[in-house]
């Protein structure tokens, strides 16, 4: 069972079985000192969504309601995070945030090297020249290659940037 944690705006799962088995496939975050994995809103409602586990005193619609008052962007970048976890691919969300994930390349774990690529959330209509710049510069500076996710919940399109004149 998921249990909330309001200082970190975070959850974590009460069963040490299941926390092993979702540090095994990638799921949250990991400090020595925690007796479980920290999981991001995005990871505990994907895990919920799959029935792995549940949280305390709500169903998974009621929480992707709760977290949607807290940050508009969550419907998008869960439908966006399952999109990639279901390829079998490593995603990752940043703490704090949803808008950008760091995606991992095809059998690699977070623990084995680094992200390949940042995944830039912008919902709705193809983005701006402007605002794919101003992207272009943050995945430039993390010496990632940068990949926009835009349309909708019910359909998302990907782009890969690859090549940008300033």
């Amino acid at each position: 069972m998921l249990i909330e944690d309001r200082e970190k705006g975070s959850y974590s799962e009460s069963d040490p079985s299941l926390s092993t088995k979702f540090r095994e496939a990638g799921f949250g975050f990991w400090h020595e000192s925690d007796a479980g994995a920290i999981l991001h809103p995005l990871e505990a409602a994907y895990l919920a969504k799959l029935g792995k586990t549940s949280f305390d005193g709500a169903s998974p619609e009621k929480f992707i309601l709760t977290q949607k008052k807290k940050d508009k962007l969550f419907p998008f970048a869960l439908e966006v995070y399952s999109a990639i976890r279901s390829t079998g691919r490593m995603v990752r969300p940043f703490m704090k945030g949803a808008k950008y994930l760091r995606v991992y390349a095809p059998g690699v774990g977070r623990a084995e090297e680094r992200p390949s690529q940042l995944l830039c959330l912008l919902p709705g209509k193809l983005p701006s020249s402007k605002s794919i710049e101003a992207e272009v510069k943050i995945a430039h500076l993390a010496r990632l290659d940068l990949i926009v996710a835009c349309g909708t919940e019910k359909e998302t399109k990907f782009y890969k940037v690859s090549a940008y004149r300033f």
